[in-house]
Protein backbone atom coordinates (compact mmCIF):
# COMPACT_ATOMS: atom_id res chain seq x y z
CA UNK A 1 0.00 0.00 0.00
CA UNK A 2 1.47 3.50 -0.71
CA UNK A 3 0.73 6.35 1.21
CA UNK A 4 0.28 9.68 -0.14
CA UNK A 5 2.21 13.08 0.34
CA UNK A 6 0.24 14.21 3.51
CA UNK A 7 -0.15 11.63 5.77
CA UNK A 8 -4.06 10.93 6.41
CA UNK A 9 -5.56 10.35 9.41
CA UNK A 10 -9.03 8.96 8.58
CA UNK A 11 -10.36 8.72 12.30
CA UNK A 12 -9.55 12.31 13.31
CA UNK A 13 -11.17 13.47 9.89
CA UNK A 14 -14.43 11.11 10.81
CA UNK A 15 -14.09 12.41 14.40
CA UNK A 16 -14.05 16.21 13.52
CA UNK A 17 -16.34 15.87 10.62
CA UNK A 18 -19.06 15.07 13.15
CA UNK A 19 -18.17 17.83 15.34
CA UNK A 20 -18.08 20.33 13.20
CA UNK A 21 -21.58 20.82 13.27
CA UNK A 22 -22.94 21.80 16.35
CA UNK A 23 -25.84 19.12 17.34
CA UNK A 24 -28.24 18.68 20.36
CA UNK A 25 -26.61 15.62 21.63
CA UNK A 26 -29.14 12.76 23.52
CA UNK A 27 -26.07 10.21 23.55
CA UNK A 28 -24.17 8.24 25.69
CA UNK A 29 -21.34 9.03 26.97
CA UNK A 30 -22.82 11.23 29.68
CA UNK A 31 -19.61 14.03 29.29
CA UNK A 32 -19.98 15.00 25.53
CA UNK A 33 -19.99 19.04 26.50
CA UNK A 34 -17.63 19.22 28.47
CA UNK A 35 -15.21 20.20 26.01
CA UNK A 36 -11.44 19.09 26.80
CA UNK A 37 -9.58 17.96 24.27
CA UNK A 38 -10.03 13.54 24.48
CA UNK A 39 -13.32 14.05 25.97
CA UNK A 40 -14.68 16.01 22.86
CA UNK A 41 -13.93 12.83 20.79
CA UNK A 42 -14.96 10.58 23.02
CA UNK A 43 -18.11 9.64 21.22
CA UNK A 44 -19.75 6.64 20.45
CA UNK A 45 -20.87 4.85 16.74
CA UNK A 46 -22.95 7.81 14.96
CA UNK A 47 -23.10 7.28 11.08
CA UNK A 48 -19.90 8.38 9.80
CA UNK A 49 -17.89 6.84 12.96
CA UNK A 50 -17.61 3.49 11.79
CA UNK A 51 -17.45 0.27 13.70
CA UNK A 52 -14.41 -1.56 15.41
CA UNK A 53 -16.46 -4.71 14.53
CA UNK A 54 -16.90 -5.14 10.73
CA UNK A 55 -15.37 -2.07 9.85
CA UNK A 56 -16.08 -0.47 6.70
CA UNK A 57 -15.05 3.65 6.84
CA UNK A 58 -12.71 5.35 8.93
CA UNK A 59 -12.09 2.33 11.02
CA UNK A 60 -11.26 0.05 8.06
CA UNK A 61 -8.92 2.77 6.43
CA UNK A 62 -6.75 3.57 9.48
CA UNK A 63 -6.52 -0.10 9.63
CA UNK A 64 -5.21 -0.24 6.59
CA UNK A 65 -2.76 2.24 6.97
CA UNK A 66 -1.47 0.77 10.43
CA UNK A 67 -1.05 -2.77 8.50
CA UNK A 68 1.13 -1.14 6.06
CA UNK A 69 3.49 0.74 8.59
CA UNK A 70 3.88 -2.09 10.47
CA UNK A 71 4.72 -4.65 7.82
CA UNK A 72 0.86 -6.65 8.24
CA UNK A 73 -1.34 -7.85 5.92
CA UNK A 74 -4.07 -6.95 8.65
CA UNK A 75 -3.75 -4.80 11.49
CA UNK A 76 -6.60 -4.85 14.07
CA UNK A 77 -6.92 -2.11 16.73
CA UNK A 78 -7.43 -3.39 19.93
CA UNK A 79 -8.93 -1.00 22.89
CA UNK A 80 -8.41 -3.79 25.49
CA UNK A 81 -4.75 -3.55 25.37
CA UNK A 82 -2.40 -6.33 23.67
CA UNK A 83 -4.30 -8.52 26.13
CA UNK A 84 -7.12 -9.01 24.65
CA UNK A 85 -5.65 -9.67 21.28
CA UNK A 86 -3.57 -12.47 22.89
CA UNK A 87 -6.49 -14.24 24.52
CA UNK A 88 -8.66 -13.94 21.22
CA UNK A 89 -5.92 -15.05 18.86
CA UNK A 90 -5.42 -18.62 20.93
CA UNK A 91 -8.98 -19.03 21.36
CA UNK A 92 -8.80 -18.57 17.41
CA UNK A 93 -6.09 -21.03 16.66
CA UNK A 94 -6.77 -23.57 19.02
CA UNK A 95 -9.69 -25.52 19.86
CA UNK A 96 -10.49 -28.18 22.89
CA UNK A 97 -7.83 -30.35 23.75
CA UNK A 98 -5.80 -29.37 21.19
CA UNK A 99 -2.09 -28.61 21.98
CA UNK A 100 -0.11 -24.98 22.50
CA UNK A 101 3.74 -24.54 22.79
CA UNK A 102 4.19 -21.65 24.56
CA UNK A 103 7.13 -20.25 26.97
CA UNK A 104 6.72 -20.28 30.03
CA UNK A 105 7.42 -16.42 30.86
CA UNK A 106 3.99 -15.54 28.74
CA UNK A 107 1.94 -12.50 30.10
CA UNK A 108 -1.03 -13.73 32.46
CA UNK A 109 -3.46 -13.10 29.60
CA UNK A 110 -2.64 -16.21 27.95
CA UNK A 111 -4.49 -17.88 30.11
CA UNK A 112 -7.93 -16.28 29.07
CA UNK A 113 -6.89 -17.67 25.81
CA UNK A 114 -5.80 -20.96 27.04
CA UNK A 115 -9.37 -21.31 28.88
CA UNK A 116 -12.07 -19.87 26.39
CA UNK A 117 -10.27 -22.26 23.89
CA UNK A 118 -9.80 -25.27 26.07
CA UNK A 119 -6.06 -25.83 24.65
CA UNK A 120 -3.27 -27.65 26.92
CA UNK A 121 -0.05 -25.85 27.07
CA UNK A 122 2.95 -27.23 26.10
CA UNK A 123 5.45 -25.29 28.29
CA UNK A 124 9.04 -24.30 26.76
CA UNK A 125 12.04 -24.48 29.16
CA UNK A 126 12.50 -20.61 31.25
CA UNK A 127 15.90 -20.68 32.16
CA UNK A 128 16.63 -17.62 34.27
CA UNK A 129 20.22 -16.04 35.33
CA UNK A 130 21.48 -15.60 38.98
CA UNK A 131 19.58 -12.06 38.77
CA UNK A 132 16.37 -14.06 38.30
CA UNK A 133 16.34 -12.35 34.53
CA UNK A 134 14.64 -15.05 31.90
CA UNK A 135 15.63 -15.43 28.57
CA UNK A 136 14.28 -17.67 25.75
CA UNK A 137 13.52 -20.08 24.35
CA UNK A 138 15.81 -20.87 21.73
CA UNK A 139 15.54 -22.05 18.83
CA UNK A 140 17.02 -25.31 20.03
CA UNK A 141 14.90 -25.36 22.50
CA UNK A 142 11.31 -24.44 20.70
CA UNK A 143 13.00 -27.17 17.56
CA UNK A 144 13.46 -30.03 20.57
CA UNK A 145 10.06 -29.75 21.83
CA UNK A 146 8.23 -29.61 18.46
CA UNK A 147 10.02 -32.48 17.14
CA UNK A 148 9.56 -34.90 20.35
CA UNK A 149 6.00 -34.29 19.72
CA UNK A 150 3.56 -37.12 18.58
CA UNK A 151 0.93 -34.91 17.01
CA UNK A 152 1.63 -31.15 15.88
CA UNK A 153 0.41 -28.67 18.17
CA UNK A 154 -2.09 -26.18 16.80
CA UNK A 155 0.22 -23.10 17.47
CA UNK A 156 3.80 -21.90 18.80
CA UNK A 157 3.69 -18.88 21.00
CA UNK A 158 6.31 -16.93 22.53
CA UNK A 159 6.94 -13.82 24.09
CA UNK A 160 9.65 -11.49 22.26
CA UNK A 161 10.78 -9.00 23.75
CA UNK A 162 10.12 -9.91 27.55
CA UNK A 163 9.79 -6.95 30.23
CA UNK A 164 13.47 -7.00 31.00
CA UNK A 165 13.85 -5.82 27.21
CA UNK A 166 15.52 -9.56 25.81
CA UNK A 167 14.72 -11.01 22.54
CA UNK A 168 14.03 -14.58 20.89
CA UNK A 169 15.48 -15.48 17.65
CA UNK A 170 12.79 -14.86 15.81
CA UNK A 171 13.56 -15.30 12.29
CA UNK A 172 14.79 -18.99 13.64
CA UNK A 173 11.94 -19.85 15.96
CA UNK A 174 9.78 -18.60 12.93
CA UNK A 175 11.59 -21.10 10.53
CA UNK A 176 10.32 -23.96 13.02
CA UNK A 177 6.46 -22.95 13.07
CA UNK A 178 7.43 -23.45 8.84
CA UNK A 179 8.42 -26.28 9.25
CA UNK A 180 6.26 -27.78 11.56
CA UNK A 181 3.19 -26.49 9.83
CA UNK A 182 2.23 -24.24 12.60
CA UNK A 183 1.54 -20.54 12.94
CA UNK A 184 3.64 -18.75 14.68
CA UNK A 185 2.06 -16.12 17.64
CA UNK A 186 4.69 -13.80 19.33
CA UNK A 187 3.49 -11.69 21.69
CA UNK A 188 5.74 -8.44 21.03
CA UNK A 189 3.68 -6.53 23.74
CA UNK A 190 7.14 -4.32 24.49
CA UNK A 191 8.55 -4.51 20.93
CA UNK A 192 6.39 -2.38 18.95
CA UNK A 193 9.14 0.44 17.97
CA UNK A 194 11.81 -2.09 16.60
CA UNK A 195 10.51 -1.82 13.19
CA UNK A 196 11.50 1.86 12.82
CA UNK A 197 15.36 1.53 13.46
CA UNK A 198 18.06 -0.58 12.68
CA UNK A 199 19.88 -0.55 15.66
CA UNK A 200 17.07 -2.95 17.53
CA UNK A 201 16.54 -6.47 17.48
CA UNK A 202 14.40 -7.72 14.60
CA UNK A 203 11.06 -8.04 15.16
CA UNK A 204 8.10 -10.15 14.57
CA UNK A 205 7.12 -8.46 11.29
CA UNK A 206 10.45 -9.45 9.26
CA UNK A 207 11.14 -12.91 11.21
CA UNK A 208 7.85 -14.02 9.60
CA UNK A 209 5.51 -13.75 12.52
CA UNK A 210 1.71 -15.29 11.37
CA UNK A 211 0.05 -13.09 14.48
CA UNK A 212 2.06 -10.69 16.84
CA UNK A 213 0.58 -7.92 19.16
CA UNK A 214 2.37 -4.54 19.71
CA UNK A 215 1.03 -2.46 23.11
CA UNK A 216 0.82 1.21 21.38
CA UNK A 217 0.43 2.49 25.11
CA UNK A 218 3.66 0.99 25.60
CA UNK A 219 6.36 1.77 23.81
CA UNK A 220 4.87 4.02 21.41
CA UNK A 221 2.86 6.80 22.48
CA UNK A 222 -0.92 5.98 22.35
CA UNK A 223 -3.33 6.31 25.29
CA UNK A 224 -4.14 3.47 27.21
CA UNK A 225 -4.46 0.32 26.49
CA UNK A 226 -4.27 0.71 23.16
CA UNK A 227 -3.11 -2.02 21.08
CA UNK A 228 -2.39 -3.28 17.48
CA UNK A 229 -2.96 -7.01 16.47
CA UNK A 230 -0.76 -8.12 13.11
CA UNK A 231 -2.03 -10.56 10.67
CA UNK A 232 0.23 -12.11 7.93
CA UNK A 233 -2.08 -13.86 5.73
CA UNK A 234 -0.19 -16.78 5.18
CA UNK A 235 -2.88 -19.50 5.41
CA UNK A 236 -2.22 -20.39 8.71
CA UNK A 237 -4.90 -18.33 10.36
CA UNK A 238 -8.93 -18.50 9.95
CA UNK A 239 -10.21 -14.81 9.67
CA UNK A 240 -13.02 -15.63 10.64
CA UNK A 241 -12.49 -16.92 13.81
CA UNK A 242 -10.07 -14.87 14.85
CA UNK A 243 -12.80 -11.58 13.56
CA UNK A 244 -15.34 -13.31 16.12
CA UNK A 245 -12.67 -14.19 19.08
CA UNK A 246 -11.83 -10.19 18.70
CA UNK A 247 -15.51 -9.26 19.52
CA UNK A 248 -15.79 -11.58 22.12
CA UNK A 249 -12.73 -10.35 24.14
CA UNK A 250 -13.26 -6.61 23.59
CA UNK A 251 -15.70 -4.20 24.77
CA UNK A 252 -19.05 -3.51 22.59
CA UNK A 253 -18.33 0.31 23.86
CA UNK A 254 -14.90 1.31 21.77
CA UNK A 255 -13.85 4.44 23.54
CA UNK A 256 -13.00 6.73 20.01
CA UNK A 257 -10.16 8.07 22.00
CA UNK A 258 -8.15 5.09 22.10
CA UNK A 259 -8.99 4.48 18.81
CA UNK A 260 -7.95 7.99 17.84
CA UNK A 261 -4.58 7.31 19.58
CA UNK A 262 -3.95 4.93 17.86
CA UNK A 263 -4.34 5.73 14.23
CA UNK A 264 -2.43 9.56 15.17
CA UNK A 265 0.44 7.36 16.35
CA UNK A 266 0.92 5.42 13.32
CA UNK A 267 0.52 8.89 11.21
CA UNK A 268 3.39 10.43 13.55
CA UNK A 269 5.24 6.90 13.17
CA UNK A 270 4.75 6.86 9.61
CA UNK A 271 6.42 9.95 8.97
CA UNK A 272 8.99 10.40 11.43
CA UNK A 273 9.53 6.80 12.94
CA UNK A 274 13.01 5.97 12.73
CA UNK A 275 14.08 10.55 13.89
CA UNK A 276 11.78 9.47 17.03
CA UNK A 277 13.77 6.03 17.62
CA UNK A 278 17.38 7.32 16.92
CA UNK A 279 16.93 10.59 19.75
CA UNK A 280 15.77 7.62 21.89
CA UNK A 281 18.58 5.31 21.24
CA UNK A 282 20.86 8.40 21.79
CA UNK A 283 19.62 8.67 25.32
CA UNK A 284 19.73 5.34 26.28
CA UNK A 285 23.42 5.07 24.96
CA UNK A 286 24.52 7.95 27.11
CA UNK A 287 22.72 6.23 30.45
CA UNK A 288 24.40 2.80 29.48
CA UNK A 289 27.95 5.48 29.55
CA UNK A 290 26.76 6.75 33.00
CA UNK A 291 25.89 3.49 34.61
CA UNK A 292 30.53 3.66 34.67
CA UNK A 293 30.17 6.02 37.56
CA UNK A 294 28.19 3.52 39.74
CA UNK A 295 29.73 1.40 41.92
CA UNK A 296 27.51 -1.33 42.63
CA UNK A 297 24.98 -1.33 40.20
CA UNK A 298 25.50 -1.98 36.37
CA UNK A 299 23.43 -2.41 33.67
CA UNK A 300 22.44 -5.63 31.37
CA UNK A 301 24.33 -5.52 28.04
CA UNK A 302 24.32 -7.44 25.02
CA UNK A 303 27.54 -9.50 26.14
CA UNK A 304 25.67 -10.66 29.06
CA UNK A 305 22.90 -12.43 26.81
CA UNK A 306 23.17 -16.03 25.48
CA UNK A 307 24.03 -16.11 21.81
CA UNK A 308 20.88 -16.72 20.60
CA UNK A 309 19.29 -13.40 22.40
CA UNK A 310 19.62 -9.87 21.51
CA UNK A 311 18.62 -6.89 23.63
CA UNK A 312 16.34 -3.67 23.58
CA UNK A 313 18.91 -0.65 24.26
CA UNK A 314 16.02 1.27 25.31
CA UNK A 315 15.06 -0.74 28.18
CA UNK A 316 18.07 -0.32 31.18
CA UNK A 317 17.69 -3.52 33.35
CA UNK A 318 19.91 -2.74 36.28
CA UNK A 319 21.99 -5.05 38.56
CA UNK A 320 23.63 -5.89 41.37
CA UNK A 321 25.60 -8.77 43.10
CA UNK A 322 25.44 -7.70 46.65
CA UNK A 323 22.10 -9.63 47.71
CA UNK A 324 21.53 -7.10 51.12
CA UNK A 325 19.80 -4.91 48.50
CA UNK A 326 16.50 -5.20 48.34
CA UNK A 327 15.25 -4.17 45.31
CA UNK A 328 11.40 -4.12 46.10
CA UNK A 329 12.47 -1.61 48.98
CA UNK A 330 15.37 0.15 46.30
CA UNK A 331 12.13 0.92 44.01
CA UNK A 332 9.66 2.47 46.37
CA UNK A 333 12.72 5.03 48.22
CA UNK A 334 13.41 5.77 44.58
CA UNK A 335 10.03 6.79 43.98
CA UNK A 336 9.81 8.35 47.46
CA UNK A 337 12.52 9.94 48.49
CA UNK A 338 14.17 10.86 44.50
CA UNK A 339 10.99 11.36 42.39
CA UNK A 340 12.34 8.48 40.34
CA UNK A 341 9.62 6.27 39.08
CA UNK A 342 10.61 3.11 37.37
CA UNK A 343 8.54 0.47 35.58
CA UNK A 344 9.79 -2.71 37.79
CA UNK A 345 11.28 -4.27 40.25
CA UNK A 346 12.62 -7.57 41.25
CA UNK A 347 14.91 -8.84 44.52
CA UNK A 348 17.98 -8.04 42.41
CA UNK A 349 16.99 -6.15 39.29
CA UNK A 350 15.31 -2.69 38.35
CA UNK A 351 13.83 -1.91 34.89
CA UNK A 352 13.91 1.67 33.40
CA UNK A 353 12.33 2.68 30.04
CA UNK A 354 13.77 5.08 28.00
CA UNK A 355 11.17 6.88 25.67
CA UNK A 356 10.81 8.94 23.04
CA UNK A 357 11.20 12.95 24.30
CA UNK A 358 12.41 11.45 27.87
CA UNK A 359 13.52 15.26 29.75
CA UNK A 360 17.03 15.73 29.70
CA UNK A 361 17.15 15.61 33.26
CA UNK A 362 15.67 12.26 33.58
CA UNK A 363 18.84 10.19 33.43
CA UNK A 364 20.83 12.51 35.33
CA UNK A 365 18.15 12.08 38.30
CA UNK A 366 18.13 8.14 38.00
CA UNK A 367 22.29 8.31 37.67
CA UNK A 368 22.07 10.39 41.03
CA UNK A 369 19.57 8.53 42.60
CA UNK A 370 21.40 5.52 42.55
CA UNK A 371 24.93 6.76 43.69
CA UNK A 372 22.54 7.69 46.75
CA UNK A 373 20.91 4.45 46.61
CA UNK A 374 25.20 2.98 46.79
CA UNK A 375 26.17 4.78 50.23
CA UNK A 376 22.69 4.00 51.93
CA UNK A 377 22.14 0.01 50.26
CA UNK A 378 18.84 -0.03 50.84
CA UNK A 379 18.27 -3.59 52.56
CA UNK A 380 15.20 -5.40 53.80
CA UNK A 381 14.10 -9.13 54.39
CA UNK A 382 15.61 -11.76 52.70
CA UNK A 383 14.01 -14.59 51.09
CA UNK A 384 17.01 -17.02 50.99
CA UNK A 385 15.46 -18.30 47.65
CA UNK A 386 16.81 -17.71 44.52
CA UNK A 387 16.29 -18.82 40.91
CA UNK A 388 13.53 -19.64 39.05
CA UNK A 389 10.11 -21.02 40.32
CA UNK A 390 9.59 -24.60 40.01
CA UNK A 391 7.42 -25.80 37.58
CA UNK A 392 4.15 -27.20 38.72
CA UNK A 393 3.20 -30.48 37.31
CA UNK A 394 -0.06 -30.10 34.99
CA UNK A 395 -2.68 -32.66 36.31
CA UNK A 396 -5.55 -30.81 33.78
CA UNK A 397 -5.88 -28.25 31.44
CA UNK A 398 -6.64 -24.38 32.41
CA UNK A 399 -10.66 -25.12 31.31
CA UNK A 400 -10.82 -28.09 33.16
CA UNK A 401 -9.66 -26.78 36.61
CA UNK A 402 -11.57 -23.80 36.21
CA UNK A 403 -14.68 -25.74 35.80
CA UNK A 404 -14.14 -28.37 38.09
CA UNK A 405 -16.10 -27.15 41.59
CA UNK A 406 -13.47 -25.64 43.73
CA UNK A 407 -12.79 -23.86 47.48
CA UNK A 408 -10.62 -21.72 48.94
CA UNK A 409 -7.82 -23.21 51.42
CA UNK A 410 -4.88 -22.27 53.51
CA UNK A 411 -1.44 -22.37 51.97
CA UNK A 412 -0.84 -25.39 54.86
CA UNK A 413 -3.82 -27.11 52.96
CA UNK A 414 -3.39 -26.31 49.71
CA UNK A 415 0.12 -28.54 49.27
CA UNK A 416 -0.92 -31.47 46.28
CA UNK A 417 -4.03 -29.77 45.32
CA UNK A 418 -4.64 -28.76 42.13
CA UNK A 419 -4.68 -25.03 41.85
CA UNK A 420 -8.22 -23.36 40.33
CA UNK A 421 -6.78 -20.59 39.78
CA UNK A 422 -3.89 -18.08 38.55
CA UNK A 423 -1.09 -17.12 40.63
CA UNK A 424 0.67 -13.85 39.26
CA UNK A 425 3.14 -11.61 40.71
CA UNK A 426 2.60 -8.02 39.38
CA UNK A 427 4.71 -6.64 37.20
CA UNK A 428 5.54 -8.50 35.43
CA UNK A 429 2.44 -10.33 35.04
CA UNK A 430 4.31 -13.53 34.27
CA UNK A 431 2.04 -16.51 36.11
CA UNK A 432 3.64 -18.79 38.28
CA UNK A 433 0.87 -21.10 38.58
CA UNK A 434 -1.96 -21.82 36.21
CA UNK A 435 -5.28 -23.66 36.47
CA UNK A 436 -4.84 -27.01 36.24
CA UNK A 437 -1.41 -27.25 37.55
CA UNK A 438 -0.08 -28.84 41.24
CA UNK A 439 0.77 -26.96 43.98
CA UNK A 440 4.09 -28.38 45.31
CA UNK A 441 5.53 -27.69 48.99
CA UNK A 442 8.40 -25.80 47.29
CA UNK A 443 6.20 -23.42 45.67
CA UNK A 444 4.09 -22.43 48.62
CA UNK A 445 7.37 -21.97 50.07
CA UNK A 446 8.58 -19.47 47.41
CA UNK A 447 5.61 -17.49 47.33
CA UNK A 448 5.81 -17.06 51.41
CA UNK A 449 8.89 -16.05 50.72
CA UNK A 450 8.22 -13.79 47.87
CA UNK A 451 5.22 -11.68 49.90
CA UNK A 452 7.62 -11.23 52.86
CA UNK A 453 10.26 -9.09 50.26
CA UNK A 454 7.31 -7.20 49.15
CA UNK A 455 6.52 -8.88 45.40
CA UNK A 456 3.15 -7.81 44.67
CA UNK A 457 0.43 -11.21 43.47
CA UNK A 458 -2.34 -10.18 41.16
CA UNK A 459 -4.71 -12.74 41.92
CA UNK A 460 -3.85 -13.73 45.33
CA UNK A 461 -6.63 -12.71 47.91
CA UNK A 462 -5.76 -9.16 49.61
CA UNK A 463 -7.59 -10.00 53.04
CA UNK A 464 -5.82 -13.56 52.80
CA UNK A 465 -2.78 -13.80 50.90
CA UNK A 466 -1.88 -16.92 51.89
CA UNK A 467 -4.74 -18.81 51.20
CA UNK A 468 -5.65 -20.49 47.40
CA UNK A 469 -8.27 -21.79 45.71
CA UNK A 470 -7.96 -25.30 44.29
CA UNK A 471 -10.00 -27.73 42.82
CA UNK A 472 -11.97 -30.22 44.96
CA UNK A 473 -11.91 -33.55 44.77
Amino acid sequence: MSFTTRCAYPLLEALQEQLGVERYRFHVPAHTASGNFWSRYDLTELPGLDHLFAPRGSIARAQELAAAVFQADRTYFLVNGSSAGLAAAIAALCRAGQSIVLSRHCHRSVAAGLIVSGAKPLFLPAPEDEFGIPAGPTSAQVEAVLSGLTAAPAALLVTSPNYWGISCNLPAIADCARRAGIPLLVDEAHGGHFIFHEDMPTGAAPAGASLWVNSAHKTLGALTPGAYLHLRQNGTVDLDRLEAALALFQTSSPPYPVLLSLDLVRGRLHEQGREIFAEALHTARQARRQFDLLRRFCCLEQADLPADCSLDPLRLTVRWADAAINGFRLYNSLHQKHRVALEMAGARYLVAIIHPGAPEKAVPALINALQEAEKTAVSGPLSGITGPYPIPEQRMTPREAVDAPARRVSWREAAGAVSAQLVTPFPPGVPVLYPGEEISGELLERLAADLRQGVHFQDLEPAAPESIRVVSV
